[in-house]
C-alpha cells in the first residue's frame, strides 16, 4: 500500500478522534488537488477555492460516515465534483457563464505548448460528461473504477464514455489544426 494513503488513513482516523490538527494537515495534503478539480470544471479559481471550502465543510461534517477510509480520495472528489456540478447549474440558471480560456499568441509558443494548450481549451469546451472521464482519467490518474464510484456509474459506462470522450476530443482537435492550416 502506499505510504500517502496509509498516512491519509491515520489522519482520517485522528480526524474522527475529533483531532482537529489531523483535520487541518489533512486539508494542507489535499487542498490543492480539489481547488485543481474544482477549476478544471469552474475556469474560475475564486469558484473553483469556494467550491474546495464548501467541499471541506461536507467533508469535515460526514467524515465519521466514511466507511472505507482507504476510499477518501474517491469520496472527496466525489464531493467536490458534485459542488462544482451544482455550481454550474446555478451559473447556468443565472444566464451568467463566462470564459475564462486564457488567450496565448500563437507566436509566443512553440508548437508543443500550443498543442497543450490547444488540447486545455478543447477539454474546457466538451460537454459535462466527456470533460469529467477525460479530467479524473487523466489529469486526475483515477482508476476506471474510483472514477465509476465517484460518477456513480458501471465501470464499463466509464470506459465507454472514456472511448467516446478521446474520439470527441480527437475529432475536435483535428479541425482545429486543419483550420490553422
Amino acid at each position: 500500500m502506499d505510504k500517502d494513503k496509509i498516512l491519509d488513513e491515520l489522519l482520517i482516523y485522528k480526524c474522527c478522534d475529533g483531532d482537529q490538527k489531523a483535520f487541518s494537515i489533512l486539508i494542507g495534503r489535499w487542498n490543492k488537488k480539489l481547488i485543481s478539480f474544482a477549476y478544471k470544471f469552474t475556469r474560475d479559481m475564486d469558484s473553483a477555492r469556494d467550491i474546495a471550502q464548501e467541499s471541506w465543510i461536507s467533508i469535515h461534517k460526514g467524515l465519521n460516515k466514511l466507511k472505507d477510509n482507504a476510499k477518501f480520495s474517491t469520496w472527496a472528489f466525489r464531493i467536490v465534483y458534485n459542488k462544482s456540478m451544482d455550481h454550474l447549474r446555478s451559473q447556468q440558471k443565472q444566464n451568467q457563464v463566462e470564459s475564462s480560456a486564457t488567450e496565448v499568441a500563437d507566436d509566443e509558443l512553440d508548437d508543443q505548448h500550443h498543442d497543450a494548450a490547444t488540447v486545455s481549451e478543447l477539454l474546457g469546451k466538451l460537454p459535462a460528461q466527456h470533460k469529467t472521464v477525460l479530467t479524473l482519467f487523466y489529469l486526475e490518474q483515477q482508476s476506471i473504477r474510483d472514477i465509476a464510484s465517484i460518477l456513480k456509474l458501471p465501470e464499463g459506462t466509464v470506459k465507454s464514455r472514456i472511448f467516446y470522450a478521446r474520439e470527441l476530443l480527437k475529432r475536435k482537435y483535428k479541425e482545429v489544426k486543419n483550420e490553422t492550416h
